[in-house]
């Protein structure tokens, strides 16, 4: 490079900083990412929506989108099983929604070392834990609430030491 090529890029560089100092100074760019939600936008309310599925050999049920109360009842009911099952740490789990059928809901939980899923029936208004864990579901746990297949499909017999289809 000679001496005149190193002058322009050493000015176009100024220019480039300038004009950076002036943008920046008389207008606010704010980066957020895609599909970000403002919160100066307004919030909608959840509205309940209901879809009837049919299952082969048991009475239909309803699909619910829960509302925002309904979540927030069903994941403390959730965690309040969890902590009188496995103690006060339960308490700092995160608690996931992923269906709810009528009665019936489940999701998952999760901590730092790890996580796993839960069922809960509501009986007599009141969300109630049924059972949590990995892997195999447990008939004494979800047969007393008849829960629909197409939640559970099948689960554990601990008389005949078995997977049970529902």
């Amino acid at each position: 490079m000679n001496g005149k090529t190193t002058v322009l890029v050493i000015i176009l560089i100024l220019l480039g900083i300038a004009g950076g100092y002036y943008l920046g100074t008389h207008y606010k760019f704010t980066l957020q990412p895609q599909n970000a939600v403002s919160t100066t936008a307004p919030v909608p309310t959840a509205t309940p929506t209901v879809e009837t599925i049919l299952n082969t050999g048991t009475p239909s049920a309803a699909v619910v989108s829960p509302t925002v109360d309904e979540t927030a009842t069903l994941i403390a009911a959730v965690k309040a099983g969890l902590v009188a099952e496995h103690g006060p740490d339960a308490a700092t789990m995160t608690i996931t929604v992923s269906k709810i059928v009528g009665n019936f809901a489940q999701g998952g939980a999760s901590a730092q070392g790890g996580g796993g899923m839960w069922l809960a029936a509501k009986v007599g208004g009141v969300w109630k834990l049924a059972w949590d864990g990995n892997g195999t579901i447990s008939c004494t746990s979800v047969n007393p609430y008849n829960f629909p297949t197409t939640m559970v499909s099948e689960c554990w017999d601990d008389a005949t030491q078995k997977n049970v289809t529902r």
